[in-house]
């Protein structure tokens, strides 16, 4: 009989298990996305019922009165006097509102379209809800991409205006909300055995129609990310993502960085050290932010009289003869100033808390502005955004904070016409206010398009998407927005957006982190973008050289895949859907690539490629 060391034994079981894993590989490939065969119809009662082959899902609405709540079920409609279905559009008529809706249905999808007419004479808080009811609780669901455990939970996002419910009785189904208002003011919720999305901040003004929108993803299939895929091919959203992304400021010599001894990168280093730190960081996008060390204030006003265009340009010199096909951006901001430092009146731009006070940075010494298309403010930041398109010799613009800052909303004039706080009980307006995001969007909107004319690209932080008129602008120029990420789980508000993570500043000290950080991002399906210029030296190119240009094609758990590459951190055998030479980049946990058989298998006509990574390690399948 042989006898074995104790250690020996866990060779041997660990050598097994890793034998039952590579048994075990799943096989993973590109959906066949094909046209569903849905049958969609407005019920007696006014719900949308929606059947896939030996599915169906039934989707009610609520609508406030003062007080009680007109509603739309399968069988009866309540709250109304009278209510008419007419194959698939509906009219009603509410105590003081009509209400039209119409259905379409698209390839992988059902459109439903409400249209609200205030017919009374004073403003009409209007609470819209959209639900699933579901007595046993489901298999699993997710509210803006977050898995909920418990029976009640609540979510908001403009990005990830979602609703995704993988009911017990099969499938899965999902609503999305589609037009500006209802992503601004979006809540997702599970209560009480609903589950749905709703505007609960919602107000119609006499005589005015407010159109609500949103749309119906019935799947056979029963997970979240099958869900995001369908809907981020029916919001167009998967376009090239071409290059990586680093701060690379004009930092002088003496800032320091998280290594002692170590400064920050900046305009006193030679070509060929920023070279060889652009190479090891892979980026194609190079960002220069304003930098107090030069004399310069980051924001507003203060920037203006402040910004040293002479000394960034001769450090954009610099960079394109160290990496002449980078792309170089700065930084920009549109809704903060630096008190002591303010030129100019922009009283009617303050953004104002319910208290009157003026709201600002978690920090009184950075109070908020509103950009309001013609305001003071607006137009500073207006004359700001053409400084640094005509003074800088820029190819970009890097957008921090897009859609709002620290405030949502502000509490005075000009109120935006449709938001304001609606009593739960009594369904009265409590208060008017204005939503940051829709008032500044008509300007925002502009500033984008000038962007585009004058082939400036721009790179958004807090998601492009934010509203569908931001989406198709964004989708129209194939602008780029990232998530900040002190959680990894906001990455699941860039699923319906560029699923890029911008690195965790809270947690990065060194390049490991870093690499770290990209590998845990593919968890959530997305990309990386370098963070801040403490985390120094680099040492060598880790897998952000592998990960772009990429279009996704599908976002996963542990893997995307796009048109010219897969990025993994899952083990498993990997194909492009077809017969595609590739070669394989693993990196060992460390962040260096490591050399290792790259083993084909063809199997249903696909060439698969076999990967086997262990923890923290990853692979980029790039295609020949």
């Amino acid at each position: 009989m042989k006898i074995f060391s104790k250690s020996s034994l866990l060779l041997l079981t660990a050598a097994a298990a890793v034998a039952a894993q590579a048994a075990d590989l799943p096989y993973v490939a590109p959906e066949k996305v094909e046209k569903l065969p849905i049958n969609a119809k407005l019920t007696a009662g006014g719900a949308v019922e929606v059947k896939l082959k030996n599915l169906t899902y039934t989707v009610n609405a609520d609508f406030s009165l003062q007080p009680g709540w007109a509603k739309f079920t399968a069988d009866k409609a309540e709250g109304f006097s009278f209510v008419t279905v007419k194959g698939n559009t509906l009219e009603a008529k509410g105590a003081n509102f009509t209400l039209k809706r119409s259905i379409e249905v698209k390839d992988e999808a059902v459109v439903v379209t409400d249209k609200i007419t205030n017919v009374g004479k004073e403003d009409l808080p209007f609470m819209y809800r959209q639900y699933m009811v579901y007595k046993e609780k489901p298999v699993e669901y997710r509210l803006c991409g977050y898995r909920i455990f418990s029976r009640r939970g609540n979510g908001n996002s403009g990005i990830n205006s979602t609703a995704i419910v993988m009911p017990k009785s099969g499938g899965s189904v999902g609503l999305l909300a589609l037009n500006d208002v209802f992503r601004v003011h979006f809540r997702a919720f599970s209560a009480k055995n609903l589950y749905g999305i709703g505007d609960d901040n919602l107000i119609i003004r006499p005589g005015v129609t407010q159109e609500m929108s949103f749309a119906i993803f019935p799947s056979a299939k029963t997970d979240y990310y099958s869900q995001v895929n369908a809907m981020r091919r029916f919001l167009g959203v998967n376009y090239e993502i071409p290059r990586g992304f680093a701060f690379l400021s004009a930092y002088p010599k003496g800032v320091v960085t998280f290594t002692p001894g170590i400064d920050r990168m900046g305009k006193d280093d030679s070509v060929e050290d920023l070279r060889k730190w652009i190479n090891n960081k892979s980026a194609g996008f190079l960002c220069d932010g304003s930098v107090k060390q030069l004399g310069e204030l980051t924001h507003g006003s203060a920037w203006m009289k402040t910004a040293k265009p002479e000394i960034h340009k001769a450090f954009y010199k610099k960079l394109r003869e160290a990496k002449p096909d980078s792309k170089l951006l700065h930084y920009f901001h549109c809704y903060i100033d630096i008190k002591g430092h303010i030129n100019g009146n922009f009283d009617d731009a303050r953004n104002i808390k319910p208290n009157g006070e003026q709201s600002d940075y978690r920090n009184p010494a950075l109070p908020l502005f509103i950009p309001i298309e013609g305001n003071e403010w607006s137009k500073l930041h207006e004359a700001r955004i053409e400084r640094l398109i005509n003074e800088f010799g820029l190819d970009g613009i890097f957008w921090d904070e897009f859609p709002h800052s620290a405030s949502n909303y502000h509490f005075a004039e000009p109120w935006d016409g449709v938001s304001g706080d609606i009593h739960p009980k009594t369904h009265k307006i409590t208060q008017k206010k204005t939503s940051v995001a829709l008032i500044s969007l008509p300007w925002r909107k502009r500033m984008v398009e000038k962007m585009a004319d004058k082939n400036i690209f721009l790179i958004a932080n807090g998601g492009g998407g934010y509203t569908k008129t931001m989406t198709d602008l964004f989708i129209k120029n194939k602008f780029l927005a990232f998530m900040e990420t002190g959680s990894a789980s906001n990455l699941n508000h860039s699923h319906l957006s560029t699923p890029i993570g911008l690195g965790d500043h809270l947690t990065e000290r060194n390049e490991i982190d870093c690499y770290r950080n990209m590998v845990r991002y593919l968890d959530y399906g997305s990309l990386y973008f370098y963070y801040h210029q403490q985390v120094e030296p680099f040492t060598h190119p880790t897998l952000a050289q592998h990960m772009y240009p990429i279009t996704p094609v599908e976002l996963h758990e542990g893997y995307i895949i796009g048109k010219e590459r897969i990025l993994t951190n899952r083990s498993g055998y990997y194909s492009f859907g077809g017969n595609e030479e590739a070669e394989l980049h693993f990196y060992d946990a460390n962040g260096y690539e490591v050399k290792r058989p790259a083993e084909k298998v063809i199997k249903d006509n696909k060439t698969y490629y076999k990967v086997e990574l262990s923890e923290h390690e990853s692979c980029a399948i790039v295609k020949k």
